[in-house]
């Protein structure tokens, strides 16, 4: 068989079609449906700078290199059998391949070792969970964002996972301390990955007004914005919404800490009302008056959905808005980091942990599973077919060769972006009250309330305040 060029003429889809299926062994070993004993050659290869066709790169460095790896995975029959059943809530993909591929993985899992492992993954995952761990019904849950914290020794100490996952693959990212380790330092949770939320934007557009290459600061933005209008071209469209809240938070949050304002100072005292968070509010506003007019009422697929429609020329968001666009759309756009404000460059991180909970019955069964998950052979699927919206916070992902990033030109503003990212409570680490915070959306609301004209900037940073200290001085 020919083999595919990596180069730049290569579709989305076949891109994805490489990358998803680039390590055979590993697909076919998640989704296949009898596991059988099989052999996994990984070949240690060198940085190859010219375009070459894959199953000749393959040949060149097997006799360059010289160096062959064996993986053995062994029969069912050689595995631990657990028994008994297992009941999941997880979160739910928009890339229905991601969905399809988890699947598959836990149904070989559950057939392999003998256990009965229930699914679910509705859109209310999150309160599925609480319910779950209120109810101590259930055993395994991906958690949002820190809400780990909040349940804390609800769920069971996974501290031996974690440690020798973080030795096996480079060391965790700081991040996925902060959320992993509950405030003993003892792991409640275990950083799956987390979404890489950047700007999406049409570069044929944002050309015609002088940034081709997007923008670096969020002046340019705004400007960018203006020019846009201006010129009778698409909009930008920045969801700041109730009905989008992850989406909304991701560019909200970021647009007040890059501007100089917190929710809290560094001695944890509420410190929203402030000169840093009136000019992201004074900048927010001015943003909004040369936007879409339906950006605070966007819910997390209505900017995708216009920016596919050509309805706006940019959006904060996932790359799951790369993935659904049609060649056409595809020719036109491309990413760019979020700006950077008078503050420097700070933005917030949309991340899921797997945890399982204290009163499982089935708990080392749980712990088998979890760990079987967050393995390369099944973690590395998840990630090439989501295009970094599941992007790993082990750092040995950084740079291997068919991660996303290092596929794609028009991802590489994803390498290593966790290194500058934060959750909520920024400064300090997130904590349970910047988790309760983060779910009443007092952050979102605030900027919501300026741009349809609600409350002034004043009256809504005292609102905002009032809210922060009911959780924080509660």
């Amino acid at each position: 068989m020919e083999g595919k060029k990596l180069n730049r003429s290569m579709s989305r889809r076949e891109l994805l079609r490489w990358m998803a299926l680039g390590g055979a062994g590993v697909v076919a070993a998640a989704c296949g449906p009898t596991p059988t004993p099989e052999v996994i050659e990984k070949i240690v290869t060198k940085e190859v700078e010219k375009v070459v066709e894959v199953e000749k790169v393959v040949k060149e460095t097997v006799e360059v290199e010289k160096v062959v790896e064996k993986v053995v995975t062994p029969a069912p029959e050689e595995m631990v059998q657990y028994g008994g059943e297992l009941e999941a809530i997880l979160r739910h993909s928009f890339i229905p391949e991601m969905n399809a591929i988890q699947e598959n993985q836990i149904a070989q899992w559950g057939a392999a070792r003998g256990v009965d492992v229930m699914v679910s993954s509705p859109g209310e995952w999150r309160e599925m969970i609480a319910a779950a761990i209120e109810a101590k019904t259930g055993d395994i849950g991906e958690t949002f964002q820190e809400e780990s914290l909040i349940y804390g020794e609800a769920l069971a100490d996974v501290s031996d996972i974690c440690e020798a996952l973080g030795e096996k693959y480079g060391g965790w990212y700081k991040l996925a301390e902060e959320v992993g380790k509950d405030p003993n330092g003892v792991w409640r949770a275990i950083p799956r990955a987390y979404t890489t939320h950047i700007v999406n934007y049409r570069r044929d557009f944002f050309g015609e007004v002088g940034y081709p290459d997007g923008c670096e600061t969020y002046d340019e933005y705004l400007d960018a914005a203006t020019k846009l209008v201006e010129a009778g071209l698409p909009p930008v469209g920045n969801t700041v919404s109730q009905t989008g809240p992850n989406d909304s938070a991701s560019w909200t949050y970021s647009v007040l800490w890059s501007h100089g304002g917190t929710e809290v100072d560094e001695s944890g005292k509420v410190a929203i009302n402030s000169e840093g968070t009136r000019k992201a509010l004074e900048y927010i506003k001015k943003l909004a008056e040369v936007s879409s007019p339906d950006i605070t009422g966007f819910d997390e697929g209505a900017n995708n959905r216009a920016f596919l429609a050509g309805e706006i020329s940019a959006t904060q968001n996932a790359t799951s808005i790369y993935y659904r666009a049609t060649d056409e759309v595809l020719e036109g756009m491309d990413h760019f980091k979020y700006p950077a404000g008078p503050a420097g460059w700070i933005q917030f991180c949309e991340m899921n942990a797997l945890t399982l909970f204290a009163h499982s019955q089935n708990l080392e069964a749980g712990k088998a599973l979890l760990i079987w998950l967050m393995e390369e052979e099944q973690l590395s699927p998840l990630v090439q077919i989501g295009i970094t919206f599941y992007t790993p916070l082990l750092k040995a992902y950084d740079d291997k060769p068919n991660m996303p990033w290092n596929v794609d030109p028009k991802l590489k503003v994803a390498y290593k972006l966790a290194e500058g990212l934060h959750l909520s409570g920024y400064p300090l680490p997130p904590s349970a009250k910047s988790a309760k915070v983060y779910q009443n959306r007092s952050i979102v609301n605030m900027f919501a309330r300026v741009i349809v004209g609600e409350a002034t900037i004043d009256e809504a940073m005292a609102q905002a305040e009032e809210e922060l200290k009911a959780v924080y001085e509660a």
